[in-house]
């Protein structure tokens, strides 16, 4: 499919979207001049097997969290704290997913690529992603350049950790379980993802909207100041992870309208659409919420979805 849209000259002067599951992206308003190619290359197979690990290669097409749902199945940890993450695999290296304190980029071994100028395949290596906080090569540098065909990625047989997240200790001890499986360390992610996130069937949204900031220690230690009660994550030695939720919360916004756009009001980093809203209401919902926050905290947020 994808040589026949490279060599029609119907589709020359066309740019080319490389589409997975929609689930971050907001479409402009109007009629987009685009083609948009739908990856749907299916495919789950152990590639090697030793005593501690396990390497999968997974087609691009593959929906997310029915791997995770399988592998889990199967034993094996490293992806039970990304459950429920919509989209497919070969979105995973693009965005770097992750959720409490996971990364995909812990687990992926190769990104198996098609690049576009050559129609060469062949693997780029987990080094060679460049991954960092939701991001990596793909969203930078080779943006444009690769279709991603399938990830592998090295799992583990080993006892799984559990996440360091006050809201999953609770689920556990709410539930008394003392040593979680690695199925009930799943059923806690989806329990709390469920319960602070709407589905977007019913409520349209894209997830999480803004990027947890990482800034230098000392200001993210001004801001204990003032509220010592803060939960943040330590990044380095020099770096701190804030919870952009906590930040637009504290801007007092959780809940808040912006016209058809608003935070939803069991989840401030998510924006929802109540009535039929552009994409021109949401960038002018999320240039106030940034406004905001930065006047109230000096950090400035970065949205996470892209825009097409």
């Amino acid at each position: 499919m994808w040589t026949i849209v490279h060599t029609d000259v119907r589709y020359k002067d066309i740019p080319i979207f490389i589409l997975g599951g929609g689930s971050n992206i907001i479409f402009s308003d109007g009629v987009l001049d685009v083609f948009a190619l739908k990856i749907e290359i299916k495919g789950f197979e152990i590639v090697s097997e030793e005593q501690n690990y396990v390497d999968i290669k997974v087609g691009a097409g593959e929906i997310w969290d029915e791997i995770v749902s399988r592998t889990v199945s199967m034993g094996l940890s490293g992806f039970e704290s990304l459950s429920l993450i919509p989209g497919t695999a070969g979105a995973s290296p693009v965005q770097n997913i992750g959720a409490y304190g996971a990364e995909v980029k812990d687990t992926i071994l190769e990104v198996e690529v098609y690049e576009i100028e050559t129609g060469k395949v062949f693997n780029i290596s987990n080094k060679d992603c460049k991954f960092g906080y939701r991001d990596s090569i793909f969203k930078g540098e080779a943006r444009g350049k690769y279709i991603i065909t399938g990830v592998t990625y090295r799992l583990s047989k080993s006892i799984p950790r559990l996440p360091d997240y006050p809201g999953i200790k609770s689920y556990f001890i709410d539930n008394n379980i003392n040593i979680p499986t690695l199925a009930q360390i799943r059923e806690a992610i989806i329990s709390i993802r469920q319960s602070k996130l709407p589905n977007p069937n019913e409520i349209p949204n894209v997830g999480s909207f803004f990027k947890n900031p990482i800034v230098e220690k000392v200001v993210a230690h001004k801001i204990k100041e003032d509220y010592p009660d803060a939960k943040f994550f330590s990044v380095d030695d020099t770096h701190t992870k804030v919870p952009a939720g906590w930040l637009i919360e504290n801007a007092g916004l959780k809940g808040k309208s912006f016209g058809k756009v608003s935070m939803y009001d069991k989840n401030a980093l998510v924006l929802v659409n109540k009535e039929g809203a552009t994409c021109e209401d949401v960038i002018r919902a999320r240039d106030e919420i940034i406004k905001i926050v930065k006047d109230k905290f000096g950090i400035e947020l970065v949205q996470e979805p892209e825009i097409l």
